[in-house]
């Protein structure tokens, strides 16, 4: 059974930043709110930034986060959270509160995955106070308990999940390439809808659509809130096409009020909120949907595509927030004005829908994305509730090999995570140390366990024994090689080679790795990791190399020959 914690007992600090808004001098140290904490990291471009002297009191008042600590946004839009991997100095409003992890109890990355796991979150969900604006106190914060392993399997739970959140992180940006692709084939077509260069004909935007403001069902009738149906606001307009939304109505909703059943494929943008202040949203409803106040949907008065329709806008965001204004209470609006002043060209009905042809072309590789983003969704999940319910599990050990024709068969998958396991450890990514810490695992293994870690193949090349599967699937990271005994395609997606330094791009996936496997690598990284070249190259310089004719595969016989006599005896009767 996972022995649980609290928040307070795992951490040797936890405070709120500073209580105040320190004066924005518009250069120096970043100053960080909620809205710029995001899944994407901290936004250190649109922040506020403060003096020195303000940041030395909010550093002194324990408002000044430091690497490895686990931000947690707990006023506003609760729940965010970010482990900080930077050196960076900066400061934080109160809204944000900063947890460093006791070392000798929790680790950052681990605390960082639990905070986001749907059961642990609710939990904290659940303290949340106030009416107008809801939030959770620090002392509260403080007693959110959370499943609290061993550190080795904190460190071990936390690779596994940032592996797969690396996946998900891949497909969400090959998704925003894609949007950004469609942007820059509309003004490759079209050119700057503000400008007009081609001199198209141009109609106002209210002239061309009708623009139809959403609304709120009475939260008095509990019977409007308990359907299915989309009802977007400003804070779902996150993405370039939407297929659902955080709130949901009743389907008698537009049936029984004047709020109106909006059709698939309608445009939608927002005209009210503070977002505006600094982007213009502009969505495509994907399925039948409502909508509230803070949107309006555009409904053609005549044909015009959807999607050429959203290109035109987005090209023109920087224009229309120029024409945002300023109610009396301080939100931001595009009034009926603003939207007239919005021009769209329209080059002809064969143009835009040769536009929307090409349009099509890359929504079907977006929709692609889109169910590989869902599978990874979903596989997260699942490896989410496995890890904090302590049912995620190291591979199991393999029993020694009854002959060296079992040691001989290569298991690639298991080699690829080795090599990515001691890529991720090695001190600058010295390629060299990294290839010899897999001979030095190796020799390790088989002395500890009476086998290797995949089976690999051994190269007596001039400055040592080189694992030859290994080896030629970095050669191929540098097109020195078509193709390597490994998944090339996985190696490509979680590993870089420049010259002489091997970078990994996630950590190993440790489902793969057994207990033995680890504790060997490990081993090896700390072996060879303070070792300058000579010292490495002597080090592995050992009685099998010497016995084998230099470019020759050196004989496993011989490794086995440098183990200590028990170890030989032990495993293999010699």
């Amino acid at each position: 059974m996972t022995p649980f914690a609290t928040i307070e007992s795992a951490c040797e600090l936890v405070t709120d930043g500073t209580h105040y808004t320190p004066k924005d001098v518009g250069a120096g140290i970043p100053f960080l709110t909620v809205k710029d904490v995001s899944g994407e990291g901290l936004d250190f471009e649109n922040c506020s930034f403060i003096s020195e002297s303000d940041f030395i009191l909010a550093k002194a008042g324990n408002s000044a986060p430091r690497r490895g600590d686990v931000l947690f946004s707990k006023d506003g839009t609760v729940g965010k959270v970010h482990v900080v991997s930077t050196d960076r100095p900066f400061a934080v409003l109160s809204s944000l509160a900063i947890l460093r992890p006791n070392p000798t109890k929790a680790n950052a990355d681990y605390l960082g995955h639990v905070l986001r796991f749907p059961a642990v979150l609710d939990d904290a969900l659940k303290k949340k106070t106030g009416s107008a604006i809801r939030r959770i106190v620090l002392g509260d914060l403080k007693r959110v308990r959370f499943p609290l392993p061993k550190l080795e399997e904190q460190r071990r739970i936390a690779a596994i999940l940032d592996q797969a959140e690396t996946l998900r992180t891949q497909r969400r940006t090959a998704l925003a390439l894609l949007d950004s692709l469609t942007q820059s084939l509309f003004l490759d077509m079209f050119g700057d809808p503000v400008a007009n260069p081609k001199g198209w004909p141009a109609e106002s935007l209210t002239d061309l659509c009708h623009c139809y403001s959403g609304g709120t069902p009475s939260k008095a009738k509990k019977e409007y809130w308990e359907g299915e149906l989309p009802w977007f606001s400003a804070k779902d307009m996150k993405a370039e096409d939407l297929f659902d939304s955080e709130d949901h109505i009743s389907e008698q909703v537009p049936e029984t009020t004047t709020l109106k059943l909006l059709p698939k494929d309608t445009v939608a943008i927002v005209v009210r909120g503070m977002i505006l202040a600094h982007t213009f949203p502009v969505c495509v409803l994907r399925i039948p949907a409502t909508i509230n106040q803070d949107l309006k949907a555009l409904l053609p008065k005549q044909p015009v595509n959807s999607q050429f329709l959203a290109a035109c806008l987005r090209s023109q965001s920087g224009f229309v927030l120029e024409k945002v204004s300023e109610a009396g209470h301080g939100t931001k609006r595009l009034d009926a004005q603003g939207l007239q002043s919005i021009r769209i060209p329209r080059p002809g009905d064969a143009l835009e829908q040769t536009f929307a042809t090409r349009i099509a072309s890359i929504e079907a590789l977006k929709a692609t994305h889109r169910r590989a983003l869902a599978a990874l969704d979903a596989l997260f999940a699942s490896l989410q509730q496995q890890a904090f319910s302590g049912e995620l599990t190291l591979a199991a050990p393999r029993s020694p090999a009854q002959s060296l024709e079992q040691l001989q068969q290569l298991e690639a998958a298991i080699g690829l995570e080795a090599l990515i396991f001691i890529a991720k450890r090695m001190p600058d990514g010295d390629l060299y140390n990294s290839l010899k810490a897999i001979y030095f695992a190796d020799r390790h293994h088989l002395e500890h366990y009476g086998h290797q870690i995949y089976n690999e193949t051994y190269c007596a090349l001039p400055h040592g024994p080189v694992p030859q599967s290994a080896y030629d699937a970095t050669r191929v990271l540098i097109g020195e090689r078509m193709f390597s005994d490994f998944d090339d395609d996985a190696m490509r997606a979680a590993l870089r080679r420049n010259d002489k330094k091997l970078t990994a791009l996630r950590d190993a996936d440790f489902s793969k790795l057994s207990r033995s496997v680890v504790e060997s690598l490990e081993w090896a990284v700390r072996y060879c990791s303070d070792m300058k070249f000579g010292q490495t190259k002597t080090a592995s310089h050992d009685s099998a190399y010497e016995r084998t004719p230099k470019n020759e595969t050196i004989p496993l016989q011989y490794i086995i020959d440098t183990l200590p006599p028990e170890a030989r005896q032990r495993h293999w009767n010699l």
